[in-house]
Order: structure tokens, then sequence, then C-alpha cells
């Protein structure tokens, strides 16, 4: 049996690699397979992550163990992109780590992020039956209580894409493109039309109000890619 496609990976990849070639940060690379894609397309590639033992490419990539409650041990601009693939959702110091993250990249550098698309259709449902999104089900306490030496492969904060747009907007980092990897959601076209009248309807009464204008946020928010979506992936530019 064929080993099983990563679409998120291979996605990650694709959106890097349409640009020029350059310096890349695999930051919180875990086994490292993202870089080594990378460095065999041609991009000069470093990784670091907290588990050295995990990472797979010693001797090929560049590697160093951090911690990412403090700052990075790179210099300032030292990269052309950075990637941070399913990491921010771990993590309770957001915004100093984005801040790590411009600082380390060059103007016009680009950040990759992914993390788990909390908006797709399933995973909102979920939150309505089970009050809990898609990949994050268990409470984080009890799960301190029964994995104490795995606490930190727990989700603990969900990001909808509004949050993380205003996140790196806070960082002089400017979101350019969305991303997801598909997946088929049974009752998509079903639940379209609600959420369309609800959407337009929200914009009617802002309107009248002259409050907020949430036309843009919807385009993104009811696009396809959101509401069918596994994960969300974010192309930032340093500003």
């Amino acid at each position: 049996m064929g080993k099983k496609k990563n679409y998120l990976l291979e996605k990650v990849v694709e959106v890097v690699s349409r640009n020029n070639k350059g310096k890349v940060l695999d930051l919180g690379c875990g086994d490292g397979r993202t870089g080594k894609r990378l460095l065999d397309l041609g991009f000069s590639v470093e990784a670091c992550d907290m588990d050295k033992e995990r990472f797979k490419f010693h001797g090929e990539i560049p590697f160093m163990t951090v911690n990412l409650n403090r700052p990075l041990p790179y210099k300032d601009n030292s990269f052309d992109y950075v990637i941070f693939m399913e990491v921010i959702e771990h993590i309770y110091n957001p915004s100093f780590v984005i801040s790590e993250i411009r600082r380390v990249l060059r103007r016009g550098g680009r950040l990759v992020l992914s993390t788990p698309n909390i908006l797709n259709i399933g995973s909102r449902l979920r939150f309505f039956i089970e009050g809990s999104f898609d990949f994050f089900r268990e409470p984080t306490l009890d799960f301190s209580k029964c994995f104490p030496s795995a606490i930190q492969n727990i989700h603990v904060i969900p990001w909808r894409y509004q949050e993380l747009e205003y996140l790196l907007f806070q960082n002089n980092l400017s979101v350019v493109n969305f991303f997801t990897d598909k997946r088929k959601t049974n009752f998509y076209f079903l639940l379209l039309p609600i959420m369309y009248f609800q959407a337009k309807a929200k914009e009617k009464r802002a309107k009248r109000r002259g409050s907020v204008d949430f036309r843009r946020i919807n385009s993104v928010l009811l696009s396809k890619d959101m509401l069918r979506g596994r994960h969300l992936i974010l192309e930032a530019i340093a500003k």
C-alpha cells in the first residue's frame, strides 16, 4: 500500500516554490520533511524545533534547538522565507513569536503559516453540537493530567482567519493570500443558502448603522476553500 499523501505539506511547498529561490527557516520543523523538500528544490534551508531527536535530516540541513518562549537564535533580516506549520495553535505567546519571525525576515520576505481551519463547515457544525472545534476536542486541563509528558502536543488556541490576519498586521506582516488543503463535505451545498442569507443580512445591518463593511471578510469566510479546507494556510509579506 502506498504512502498516504500529505496534502498540507504539498500545498505549503507549492506556495513557497512558486517564488524566487532564497533562504528558508523551517520554524517548528518537526521531522523536517518540508524543509527537505524545499532544499531539494534549490532553496537554502535552516531548521529549528524543541525536539532534536525527531528531526531526520541532520547533516543535510543545519538544525538548532529552540524555545519559542525566548528570542530566536538568528540575526535580524536573516531569511527570505519562514515556514511555520501547525505550531501557532500550540503556543500561549503568539504575538511574541510572530514579532520574532518578523525580526528575522528580510523586508519583502514571506511567512507561510498553517493552522487547523476551524471555519470549515464540519468544524462549525461540531462547535454547534459539541462546543468544540475540529482539532480542539480535548479539554486542556484533563489532557494535561492524563498525559503530562505530552502536553506540548495539544492544541490550545483555535485561530480564525480574522484574528490571524490582525495578529500578523500588528507585527508588520500583510496577508497576501490564503489557501487550504481541500476535503469534501457532504452537506456543503445544503447549508450554503442559509450562510449566504445570514452574511448578506449582516452586511445590510452594518451599512444601515454605519458600522464595519463586512463584504471583504465575508468573501473570505464564504469561499469554497474556507468552507471545505481542513487546514488554513496564510501567505504574508514582511513590510
